[in-house]
């Protein structure tokens, strides 16, 4: 397995990753397959996901050219996998976590639990309906043993979800790092007691709406890293990039990064724009 995992973007996204220090997280509710987002029984629940795309495939791609550097101008990012948590120690990674949740209203999950970091995953490309619509509700009632009164009990089995796309998106070779993001307001409604002042019944169902119905501030999240990690990156110019374009590649990484000695690969293809 190669240590290297790949991401392709725009001229303009490497700034905003060289300057800010993170990479972005979109949620499935708003990704290229519309079928990602869905489950068989709780709607478009896998928003809740927050995934940020990249590939093994070290040969390059002419689709990926096109479609994620929009076409014009971009580069191909190469950094090694565990790059999230290079340079950082467990406290770091989880005081880390925690203030990206405060920054966006959310819990990310899992927060106590290590590595503490983004979950790499490579994505798995199957024609199974059942692992492309998946179930995830699990709910019951339990029985309090000291009062003896009926509460709810509603859960949602999230470890499969962005884990599974139909074939035809396979020629990505896809690899994500993963986050399960959820409102921090459906936490205030629990610790509020919202969810105890009914028949436990209808209690399932108000979390379930509830869930199903809650927005994000945004559809995205911006996770940070250790800038140390740009000591063992690799920057591949597109084939679709003019002289500029390159200058302006190499402005960006001397005005956002310390390096002093770094190499700019040039593409091996030749594609008319």
């Amino acid at each position: 397995m190669a240590n290297l995992l790949y991401h392709y973007c725009s001229i303009e996204t490497l700034e905003l990753i060289m300057k800010n220090k993170t990479f972005r997280f979109s949620s499935l509710g708003v990704v290229d397959d519309m079928e990602e987002s869905m489950t068989s029984d709780y709607e478009d629940i896998g928003k809740i996901c927050f995934v940020s795309c990249w590939t093994d495939l070290e040969q390059e791609s002419v689709e990926m050219w096109r479609t994620y550097t929009g076409g014009v101008n971009g580069v191909r990012i190469g950094l090694p996998r565990n790059f999230f948590s290079a340079g950082l120690n467990e406290n770091e990674i989880f005081n880390i976590s925690a203030e990206v949740g405060n920054k966006n209203d959310v819990y990310i999950s899992p927060p106590l639990l290590p590595p503490n970091r983004p979950e790499l995953i490579p994505v798995t490309y199957t024609e199974d309906d059942y692992l492309i619509n998946l179930s995830v509700v699990k709910m019951g009632n339990d029985v309090c043993k000291k009062c003896g009164n009926e509460t709810s009990n509603f859960n949602i089995d999230t470890k499969y979800l962005g884990r599974f796309k139909r074939n035809y998106w396979s020629g990505q070779s896809e690899w994500r790092y993963r986050l399960i993001a959820v409102p921090q307001q459906y936490y205030r409604n629990n610790q509020s007691g919202k969810y105890l002042k009914g028949k436990p019944e209808e209690m399932v169902e108000l979390m379930r709406s509830d869930l199903i119905n809650m927005s994000f501030n945004n559809d995205y999240i911006d996770f940070p890293f250790n800038e140390n990690v740009f000591e063992e990156m690799e920057i591949l110019l597109s084939p679709l990039n003019s002289k500029e374009d390159n200058d302006d590649v190499k402005y960006i990484l001397e005005k956002y990064t310390s390096l002093t000695d770094f190499e700019l690969k040039s593409s091996e293809l030749k594609i008319r724009k």
